[in-house]
This record gives structure tokens, C-alpha cells and sequence, in this order.
């Protein structure tokens, strides 16, 4: 926030907009992956006191990815059938997104995020997706745009999947084991 209740528009500023100016309720806002320097106790605090909801890379640390979204998801899944995925690239380590406003070391994997949103538009009727915080034109290698587009493809495998009836795990068998069962498979009593 500004001097005086002024707000200013910057990069920083869609979640506060989003909130203040009504488009969403705080109590069905989840955030996932925050780290960096901020937010600040004052800035969590704020969050608390709005009803917002907010998981961080040291809540992650502490008790892993599958736990985190497990909980942020039950709160997601609160009040509402469907769900709305903003993607802030900024959460992914700037060897992997460098063309960003925010490039804060310590961040998510292209390995680990795949998944991740697959899993997501998997396991939830998704009303929409943005994938947002993207500036290719900090980023000459390309990899900004190009992570982008594998992220949105994940998710829209996820979709595909749930279309299709497939578990949010599943994995074609072609190309998981491509004909080596015997490598991969329960060991043969003998």
C-alpha cells in the first residue's frame, strides 16, 4: 500500500486489487510457494486478518509438497465446485524462469511443477487458468516462455485426463515401462 491509502499499480499489486476491489472473497484466496525476503510479519498479518489463506516454500520444506497441497487444496475446494488456477512464475527458481518481475533463488523445479499443475487440473474442475508474472523480454535463452507453455500443457493434460476418467497418477504404460515389467515389476518368488 502507499502513503496514505494511496495504492499504487505496480506488478506487485493484483492480489490486494483483487481482494480490496471485491472480485474475490479473502477467505477463498489460497496461496502456495511464498519465499523470498517478504512478505513481511506486518504483510502476513494483514493476510491473516483478511481470512486469506497461505502456504510457504518453508511450510513446503517442513512437510513436503504432498501434505502443503493436500491442505491448500481442502481449503480451495471450500464453498465452491470449481477452482481457478493463477500460476505465478515467480514461484519456479530463476534458472528455470528468469523473465519475471520477482527472481527469488530457492524456487520450485520444472520437475517439480509439472506435476504439480497436472495433478491439480487432474483432481479439480478447473473454471479457469492464467499463468501470470511471465516477462519473456527479461529472459534472451527463451526458457520463460518456453517453461510457460509446458506448464499450461500440463495442465491441460490434466484436464484431459479427468475428461477422460483417468486417476490423477495415471501414467500411459507405454511410456513408463515399455516392455520391462520384469525390471520394474514384484520381484519373482523363486
Amino acid at each position: 500500500m502507499g502513503r496514505n491509502g494511496v495504492h499504487w499499480i505496480t506488478h506487485g499489486s493484483p492480489v490486494y486489487r483483487v481482494l480490496h476491489e471485491g472480485h474475490v472473497r479473502p477467505q477463498d484466496y489460497v496461496q502456495v510457494g511464498l519465499r523470498a525476503r517478504g512478505p513481511d510479519l506486518e504483510t502476513f498479518g494483514w493476510m491473516r486478518n483478511k481470512g486469506m489463506k497461505y502456504h510457504t516454500m518453508v511450510e513446503v520444506e517442513k512437510w513436503g509438497w504432498e501434505k502443503v497441497m493436500e491442505r491448500a487444496l481442502k481449503e480451495a475446494r471450500t464453498n465452491t465446485k470449481k477452482l481457478w488456477i493463477s500460476f505465478d512464475v515467480d514461484v519456479l527458481d530463476p534458472a528455470f524462469m528468469p523473465g519475471t518481475g520477482t527472481p527469488v533463488p530457492g524456487g520450485l523445479t520444472m520437475r517439480e511443477a509439472q506435476p504439480i499443475m497436472r495433478r491439480l487440473c487432474a483432481e479439480n474442475d478447473i473454471a479457469g487458468i492464467d499463468i501470470v508474472e511471465v516477462a519473456p523480454y527479461l529472459d534472451t535463452s527463451y526458457k520463460t516462455a518456453l517453461n510457460s507453455n509446458y506448464l499450461l500443457n500440463a495442465c491441460l493434460a490434466g484436464i484431459a485426463m479427468r475428461k477422460k476418467g483417468l486417476p490423477p497418477g495415471y501414467f500411459n504404460p507405454v511410456s513408463v515401462e515399455h516392455g520391462q515389467d520384469e525390471y520394474y515389476g514384484p520381484k519373482k518368488k523363486s
